[in-house]
């Protein structure tokens, strides 16, 4: 087995322990190789944790969507095998920090196997994509002065096809109504977004409110006309399509006055 010197290996420590099969076993990339880390890959699996646990997989032409706030977790193309004294560090890859999109920092354990999940979050407001096989993040090596007395034993989520969420850290809604720290969904808004978004949902909601009841008396109206002049003799086609015309309008006036708000 290759030695190298503590602490952070450099990159030629890196090609001469990839090379000599350590470190990452599988779809190592020379090139990927910068001066004291490596730029790990996506691979065409991940998975979108803010809805589900389960794996998406794209073809290799195809690419990993990432919408404005989504949280996912996109899986290495690299397979890692880490010995009892190395432990790696992920880092963020800067351009990809500069479009909103940031990994967890985390680090694989001594003694990890297998390949890595990294957890991005897009803090933009833009739709983002990653092809498989684009850099996604940076991992650096350390060799410890001494090796781990228990080595790494985890889940890997990319084999069991589901990603490990603890669900037990989320409240469930008998436990958020219960809670006296958590507000109204519109108190919540603002805490979290600030003014103008709630100023904007209020609006919303209010509008919403007055199209139900302008929609409820719009019917009500249109009964009651239709049961007024049942069983008379002058309603013509041409009367009939007045009477829709002038319920029509008076029904968008009804909604205008309704809706019409200012902020």
């Amino acid at each position: 087995m290759v030695q190298t010197s503590i602490g952070t290996l450099n990159d030629t420590d890196i090609k001469m322990l990839c090379n000599s099969g350590q470190l990452i076993v599988e779809n190592f990339n020379e090139r990927n190789v910068k001066q004291a880390c490596y730029e790990l890959r996506a691979s065409n699996i991940y998975y979108d944790v803010t809805v589900s646990d389960r794996k998406i997989e794209v073809a290799d032409n195809e690419y990993i969507l990432i919408k404005p706030k989504q949280l996912v977790v996109i899986m290495t193309l690299e397979t890692l095998e880490l010995s009892n004294d190395m432990l790696g560090r992920i880092l963020t890859k800067g351009k990809l920090f500069s479009v909103g999109l940031l990994p967890v920092n985390t680090y694989a354990d001594p003694g990890f196997s297998g390949k890595l999940g990294i957890v991005f979050s897009n803090l933009s407001n833009n739709y983002l994509k990653i092809k498989p096989k684009d850099a996604i993040a940076k991992i650096e090596f350390c060799k410890l002065e001494h090796p781990v007395q228990r080595s790494y034993s985890g889940q890997h989520g990319y084999e069991t096809g589901i990603w490990p969420i603890p669900t037990d850290l989320i409240l469930t809604a008998d436990e958020i109504k219960k809670d006296q720290r958590i507000k109204s969904v519109p108190e919540e808004i603002q805490l979290a977004h600030g003014k103008d978004i709630s100023s904007v949902m209020d609006r919303v909601y209010k509008f919403e409110r007055k199209l139900i009841l302008a929609s409820i008396i719009y019917l009500m109206f249109t009964m009651v006309l239709i049961l007024a002049l049942q069983g008379t003799d002058w309603i013509t086609n041409t009367t009939s399509i007045l009477l829709g015309v002038v319920s029509n309008v008076i029904f968008t006036f009804i909604t205008w006055t309704a809706t019409n708000f200012r902020r």
